[in-house]
């Protein structure tokens, strides 16, 4: 009962970050079926958790750095790592690399299958860094706004505050996310057209855009938190990276974006 409480304690204190799973959940089932939005669920969340066990540990891969107990009470932690920050990976590293498979224009066959070549993966972990090079000078400034004071760096560095350890961090955890989910694919292990749950549920309207405008509206979402906190830079930096994503995007797809590829393919 009380994890379940500590559970409801994280849904409440963190709901932003529910809404982008919600976003992840209705994108990635109608992109790859439910048994590999499951395996990325867990895949993703089993890695983070690793990597954030270890760094607050000795420092590998994102750098030193101490989670703040201002919250355990209120929602919940496995072992010295909150629930959320973990969960989160799931979400930012899917996003980046269905968005990194429509720029670059990869077949999209309507069978769920977690496609992409070594372009496709680049370009994912790319993607994730920048994410990262506008969020988290936001969160060592958690005080500053609702996500409150939670960690700190043993050694502050040169970026808002934030090391450049970190940045190869992100950039390590979504070559790792990745990596294993197309390992397991080629390994068939995902299962085939015709294991259960293998092919994707249903097809959304305007898919060819629906990654790349939800990676756009995680970076957005930091942006506003920048400008209130008066972080200019920072906010152009997150709006550059969304106009460069957008344009792309818009230029591949708009033209023919009444007849989706995954929905043809099906």
């Amino acid at each position: 009962m009380e994890t379940l409480d500590l559970l409801l304690g994280t849904l409440l204190l963190r709901p932003y970050v529910f809404a982008f799973l919600g976003a992840f959940l209705a994108i990635a089932l109608s992109e790859i079926g439910p048994r590999r939005t499951l395996v990325w669920m867990l895949v993703g969340f089993g890695i983070a958790y690793a990597c954030e066990w270890s760094s607050t540990r000795n420092g590998f891969p994102f750098g030193l750095y101490h989670y703040l107990d201002a919250t355990r009470d209120r929602e919940l932690w496995i072992s010295n790592v909150p629930f959320f920050d973990s969960l989160s990976f799931v979400f930012l590293s899917f996003v980046s690399w269905a968005t990194a498979r429509r720029l670059l224009d990869t077949p999209v066959d309507g069978s769920g299958r977690i496609g992409g070549g070594p372009g496709v993966i680049a370009l994912a972990v790319l993607l994730m860094v920048a994410i990262d090079l506008v969020c988290d000078p936001l969160s060592v400034r958690g005080d500053e706004w609702f996500l409150g004071r939670i960690f700190y760096y043993e050694t502050p560095g040169a970026f808002f505050g934030v090391p450049v350890s970190n940045f190869l961090g992100w950039g390590f955890v979504a070559l790792a996310i990745i990596g294993t989910m197309r390992a397991l694919e080629a390994s068939g292990a995902l299962g085939g057209d015709g294991a259960p749950g293998a092919r994707p549920l249903y097809a959304l309207p305007f898919a060819p855009l629906l990654a790349p405008a939800f990676y756009a509206g995680i970076v957005l979402f930091n942006v506003a938190i920048a400008l209130y906190l008066g972080l200019v830079p920072l906010a152009l930096l997150g709006l550059a990276i969304t106009g460069a994503v957008s344009a792309v995007a818009l230029r591949r797809f708009a033209p023919g974006i009444a007849e989706p590829r995954l929905e043809e393919a099906r």
